[in-house]
């Protein structure tokens, strides 16, 4: 490795000293090194896809990552609530494992077969139409 000086106004330099992270730089010579890499294997790609692919994918990996924490962080809110109306449903209504068991193979089938999409106004309107 051979030693260069470079100037920097001061401006540049705070603004490179605190993206150093960002880069996982160890040093400024670290960032700089890095950068000077990035920007020769820019101009030799003359802005190819080749060298925009990798940090597509990146991007969108991380993006994916993020979607798949938070909707997991959902579904575990939602099964939480669940169980809270379940207790209090089974608390309240006296109904037998017999009924229990039917109602979740219905459920199961409707599921099924309508993509999970069932509202709160079909389900009265079947629970009405069995009692009449």
């Amino acid at each position: 490795m051979e030693k260069t000086a470079i100037r920097f106004d001061s401006e540049l330099k705070s603004e490179i000293q605190n993206m150093m992270s960002e880069a996982n730089a160890t040093s400024m010579a670290d960032f700089i090194r890095q950068a000077a890499e990035f920007y020769i294997a820019y101009l030799r790609q003359k802005k190819s896809i080749d060298f925009l692919a990798p940090l597509l994918a990146q991007t969108i990996k991380n993006e994916i990552e993020s979607v798949e924490k938070n909707i997991s962080s959902v579904i575990y809110k939602l099964a939480v609530e669940q169980a809270i109306s379940n207790n209090i449903v089974a608390y309240y209504n006296g109904v037998n494992d017999e009924t229990i068991t039917a109602l979740r193979e219905m459920c199961s089938k409707d599921v099924a077969e309508n993509n999970g999409i069932i509202t709160f106004e079909e389900a009265m309107e079947f629970q009405h139409s069995e009692d009449e």
